[in-house]
């Protein structure tokens, strides 16, 4: 059996008895639900308690007059879009230009007639109707997005311990390959490892990713030696036998401070970062990091000598929705989402990131964070 379709609201605020009792009369035989309020005050509450369709608002009216009652309506968020009718005094044309000030939807003068009446209830009931609707789609595709990102969320969430699992017993198998006829194997082993870590990264700033764009990323900060830590980051990426021809240089200035800063967060974005430089550069490329401070700042710089990314894509490589344009031109961007993750959690310690090619050739990465959040050495 079909549910009952609802009966449209009607709240009419009118405090003369016979003027309630004609417009009563008039929209009766159109099956509408009505309530009556007397005075503003009353028709506010009744506003709150009954949520109309449509409300008809005389504007004399003891303790609050009709202009305040519907400007406080439309100024209330859950109720602003209620259509409000004024009731004015016939050929008062100030008190119609006023109606539409605060926000009144229509007007109707006295006296009136039931088919002038009915013809804007109706108009405006429709437009109501069409505008609810609206909302429950909107409302219903909201919570779809919010079920996908959860759903999203939870799947990279699962997908960590697997990885976790299989690094770990890649690490134990690689204690017992020592032995020279055991290094073909290891070599494959060592391969393996690398990829789960890379896999691993991707999942960890996808996560955080959310996590930041949702407000809910926290910082666990302590005090950490910037140019210890690039050294740390270099060393394991160039390890990687793809990169031993490649050329590293470092010029890390002993004038940067220790920082506050979430140590796992700020290694990703260094890994993110070089690892893109030394997979963009030849056998023969070379990759520059250099630290400085000064302005107040510490800045550290990633510069590369391999293919340039071009200009028109210079703001848009830490743009989650930009990689796949710049995918299908052919510039890879790393693996995942590592700029944006990069962005984002540089961001969150009011710091900067931007890439500079002022420079002919390669790619070079500028990271600024904040003398404030830093101690002294």
């Amino acid at each position: 059996m079909e549910a009952e379709e609802k009966r449209p609201r009607i709240l009419i605020v009118e405090d003369k008895q016979d003027n309630v009792d004609l417009i009563s009369y008039f929209l009766k035989p159109q099956n509408y639900e009505i309530f009556i309020a007397m005075d503003g005050e009353a028709g506010l509450e009744m506003v709150t308690k009954h949520n109309p369709d449509i409300i008809l608002l005389d504007i004399m009216l003891p303790k609050m007059n009709g202009f305040e009652v519907c400007e406080r309506i439309k100024k209330n968020p859950a109720t602003r879009f209620i259509p409000v009718i004024m009731i004015t005094a016939l050929k008062d044309l100030k008190d119609k230009i006023h109606s539409l000030e605060v926000g009144a939807d229509d007007f109707i003068t006295k006296p009136f007639e039931n088919v002038e009446l009915l013809t804007r209830v109706k108009s405006l009931l429709r437009i109501k109707r069409y505008h609810d609707e609206l909302e429950q789609k909107n409302k219903a595709l909201l919570r779809m997005d919010q079920f996908k990102d959860d759903l999203a969320h939870l799947i990279v969430h699962d997908m960590k311990n697997p990885i976790f699992v299989i690094q770990g017993n890649l690490q134990m198998m690689g204690m017992g390959m020592n032995e020279p006829t055991a290094g073909l194997l290891k070599k494959y082993v060592d391969r393996i490892e690398r990829s789960t870590q890379h896999l691993l990264r991707m999942v960890l700033n996808l996560i955080d990713i959310s996590k930041i764009e949702s407000g809910k990323m926290k910082l666990n900060k302590e005090m950490i030696k910037v140019n210890e830590t690039i050294e740390r980051c270099v060393q394991k990426i160039w390890d990687y036998p793809e990169n031993k021809e490649k050329k590293i240089s470092m010029n890390l200035s002993d004038d940067v401070t220790i920082l506050s800063l979430d140590n796992s967060v700020f290694e990703r974005v260094l890994d993110n970062i070089i690892t893109f430089s030394s997979a963009n550069i030849n056998s023969s490329g070379e990759v520059k990091i250099i630290t400085s401070f000064e302005k107040e700042e510490v800045t550290i710089e990633i510069i590369d000598d391999g293919i340039q990314i071009p200009d028109k894509y210079q703001h848009a490589v830490f743009e989650k929705y930009s990689q796949v344009e710049i995918k299908n031109e052919g510039y890879r961007l790393g693996r995942g989402l590592g700029f944006t993750y990069s962005k984002l959690a540089i961001e969150a310690h009011e710091g900067s990131i931007y890439l500079d090619n002022s420079n002919v050739l390669g790619n070079k990465f500028v990271i600024n964070l904040p003398k404030r959040i830093s101690v002294p050495a």
